[in-house]
C-alpha cells in the first residue's frame, strides 16, 4: 500500500500490515517493546501538548508548533508499532475489549 492509497475508510488491520512493512521498510524493526512503548510515551506528551493549545489553555512558544492532527496520528502510528511487535492485531483486541465493555454497567 502506497502512503497515497490512505483513505478514512481503510480498516485497522490493513493499516497495521502497512505500519509493519513500512518500520522494516526504515529500519526500525530492531526497536525493542520498550523502545517502542518509551516512543509512545513521548508522542502522547506531544500529544498532550496539542490538545492543551487547542483547548485554550496557556501554551510556549514550542508548543505552537504542534498541529493536533499530526500528534494524533503518530500516537496511532506508534500505537499500532507497539501491537505490531507484540503480536497483537489491534482489530481484534479492540473488537474483544469493546465486547468486554458492553457488558459492563456504567454509571
Amino acid at each position: 500500500m502506497d502512503p497515497n492509497e490512505i483513505t478514512e475508510d481503510i480498516t485497522l488491520k490493513n493499516l497495521q500490515n502497512y505500519i509493519h512493512r513500512m518500520i522494516i521498510q526504515r529500519g526500525f524493526e530492531k526497536e525493542t517493546v520498550d523502545q517502542t512503548l518509551i516512543l509512545l510515551m513521548e508522542e502522547l506528551g506531544e500529544l498532550a501538548k496539542a490538545v492543551r493549545k487547542e483547548s485554550g489553555m496557556k501554551f510556549s512558544e514550542t508548543t505552537r508548533r504542534t498541529e493536533l492532527e499530526e500528534e494524533l496520528a503518530d500516537v496511532q502510528v506508534v500505537l499500532l508499532v507497539l501491537a505490531d511487535k507484540l503480536g497483537l492485531d489491534m482489530c481484534a483486541v479492540v473488537a474483544a475489549k469493546e465486547h468486554k465493555n458492553s457488558k459492563r454497567v456504567w454509571k
